[in-house]
This record gives C-alpha cells, structure tokens and sequence, in this order.
C-alpha cells in the first residue's frame, strides 16, 4: 500500500548485497568472509563497561543530553589527535564532523557533493556499499581498475583528459588507498602524491575512506592522502568499526571548513 507514496529516488536504493550474504551465515557454524567483520574476541568488552559506569555515574547529565550536530567536543578534540597518527595535522576540532559510522559520512558527502548526471571516478573493484550509496544520487560513474599499487593513475589520467576534451568534468574520485576493500592493495607514496597533483591540475576533489587505515601490519603504510592536501582538496572519512567494535557506530569526517 505504501509503495505509492515512495519518492523517485527511491527506486534508486539497493539492499547492501554484504548484509544479504551475511543473513546466509546466520544461526550456522561459519566464519563468514563476505563483509569486514572483526573477531568478536577483540572487543575491549570489560573496558567499554569500565568506562560506561565512570560516565553514566559522574558525566550521565552531558552523556545522555543533546549535544551539537558535529559531535561532542572532547570527543572530536581526540579525533583530532587520532588523526595526527595517520599523519593527519595542521586540523582542529572544528575539521572533524562525527558519524553513525562512515557509512553514514559517505551517505552525506555524496548527498552534499553530487548532483544527477555529475562525473564521479570509482575504484574496480570497489567498496559494494559506497556503490549503493552514490548510485541513489544517479551520476555517471566511470571506474578504473585497481592493479598492486592501487588505483592506475595513468588510466585515471587518460580517462580524465578524456571527459575534458568531451566538455565535461570531474567531480570527484572515492577512494580507499590503504588496504583497499576488497583488493587489499596500498597505494605507495608516490601514488598518493601524483593522485593529488591530477586532482589538482584538473580541479576534481579526493573523498577517502580510510576504513582499514590503521591495520597494516606489515610492509610500508604511508599517511593518509588527506596528510599531504594543501589545498583542502580531500575529504577524509574514518571509523571505529574496525579498530574498536562496529556495534558503536561511530565514524568520522576530516574536511576543510
């Protein structure tokens, strides 16, 4: 009955294929590789409930009020000092907009940067759920392929010059340039610095997800490609999800005022 009532841009929503194929896995013995799930053994549980007695004993007046629409402000001042570890400086509280996870921080970045028909550059493969996400908002999508370094910046290159010399132009790139899900590739140094100098030369903007950024464990892991932005061209998206525990729901946004 309500089907009648739904907007356009509803026909535009997908269900998240991952939270399909995990609803395979439920009630069974299995250990499910079709979405980032972290080992439940790591949860800091007895920490969580240290820390949710001492606030909802002396700071429960502050914790269960309203608070701003970016986020508590102690809360964003130790984001602020979390991002200086993915090299991430030079930024204030002011810079960081809190999240229900990042999921909710691509579902607003695309909302607020993307109109019908923009250009928008994607990573293949990609991140399935960003997809979902973008797509409600209808641009013409044109991917590049992911090799061991991470996205192909002489593709990129090319593919850019191509929408020039059509008249038309770039609007932004998303990104995942550290254990890129789900290639697992890092971009290297010089990858994150050229990627920039294309973003710059043709004027389009850098949305990275930063979502694995801090579980390389081993070989090079290079800052964050919002550390080398002079311009305050990238918007960085960052979580909790993976390095604390996903039932939170909490994320991040690092952008320019």
């Amino acid at each position: 009955m309500l089907e009648k009532f739904f907007s356009k841009e509803t026909s535009y929503l997908r269900t998240s294929e991952i939270r399909d194929l995990l609803k395979l896995t439920e009630g069974r013995d299995v250990i499910s590789l079709a979405g980032g799930l972290p080992d439940p053994q790591t949860f800091p549980v007895e920490e969580i409930k240290k820390i949710v007695n001492d606030i909802l004993t002396n700071y429960y007046d502050r914790a269960l009020q309203y608070s701003t629409t970016a986020g508590i402000f102690e809360f964003r001042k130790e984001l602020v000092n979390l991002s200086r570890l993915r090299g991430i400086s030079n930024i204030s509280e002011k810079n960081i907009f809190v999240t229900v996870g990042s999921q909710e921080a691509l579902f607003m970045l695309f909302n607020i940067l993307v109109d019908p028909g923009d250009e928008v550059i994607v990573e293949a493969p990609t991140y399935l759920a960003a997809l979902n996400v973008m797509r409600t908002r209808r641009p013409n999508f044109n991917s590049i392929n992911v090799n061991d370094n991470g996205p192909d910046l002489d593709e990129l290159e090319k593919k850019v010059r191509e929408k020039v010399s059509d008249g038309k132009k770039i609007k932004l790139i998303y990104v995942i340039p550290t254990a890129q899900n789900p290639a697992g590739t890092t971009m290297n140094l010089d990858n994150r610095k050229r990627l920039l100098e294309i973003a710059s030369k043709y004027d389009f903007l850098v949305v990275e997800d930063d979502a694995y950024g801090f579980l390389v464990f081993e070989g090079d892991s290079p800052p964050a490609i919002k550390a080398l932005d002079k311009e305050g061209r990238v918007i960085y998206t960052g979580t909790f999800s993976k390095i604390l525990t996903p039932g939170l729901r909490l994320g991040w946004v690092v952008a320019h005022e």
